[in-house]
């Protein structure tokens, strides 16, 4: 999601998903220039230096299929994932599984929605599945959709 001091750069990973992204999107580094930075984290606990962090502005990043905040193929993949576990678990059409997760992660501007986060690169959304995010956005996040002891109500349709 969000990354950087300057939350119009978003953060992508190490060098490996940086190159990923630009050769999906046609791109080499002379053509982004600027729009580029770098970030080196600090070191954890292990005293190891972690790898640098690239981070991109959102000016290079463009949506991908019916998700405004899939940056790159493999978060239009996962959103795809999203919709069609919130279908098939809560038996909703796909149409409005799409619109569950596009307002979770988007928001409404002039020409349409746009994204409130991106999903790009190595994302944190990444570290949970498709599952969960289906019943946490169909839920919201204070229902305690997983507890078996519980009965949660979705949260209104969009």
């Amino acid at each position: 999601m969000a990354g950087g001091s300057d939350d119009t750069y978003e953060t992508v990973g190490p060098r490996e998903y940086l190159d990923r992204l630009l050769a999906e999107y046609g791109l080499r580094d002379e053509e982004i220039g600027d729009r580029v930075r770098v970030r080196t984290p600090a070191r954890g606990t292990s005293g190891l230096a972690p790898p640098q962090e690239y981070l991109v502005h959102e000016s290079v990043l463009r949506s991908h299929g019916d998700f405004p905040c899939a940056g790159d193929t493999e978060a239009l993949t996962f959103c795809e994932a999203i919709a069609d576990a919130m279908a098939r678990h809560h038996d909703i059409s796909r149409r409005e599984a799409v619109a569950r997760v596009n307002r979770q992660w988007s928001q409404a501007g002039p020409a349409g929605r746009v994204p409130r986060v991106w999903i790009v690169g190595l994302d944190i959304v990444y570290h949970e599945d498709a599952d969960y995010w289906a019943g946490f956005i169909y839920h919201g996040p204070d229902s305690r959709w997983w507890d078996p002891g519980t009965e949660p109500q979705p949260l209104p349709p969009p």
